[in-house]
């Protein structure tokens, strides 16, 4: 795994633990939604 692959996964788990922790504050399910319209594709670029 090269150096910019590691970053680019550290930061997918940052900005997932970071949406965690405002859900964990704020449960609301259109909150939830807000946030997983920006996680996954992030996550989907990451995996391509």
């Amino acid at each position: 795994m090269n150096r910019s692959r590691f970053f680019a996964i550290f930061a997918f788990v940052t900005l997932v633990a970071f949406c965690a922790v405002i859900l964990a504050f704020v449960p609301r399910f259109d909150l939830a939604a807000a946030l997983l319209i920006g996680i996954v594709p992030a996550g989907y670029d990451i995996w391509d």
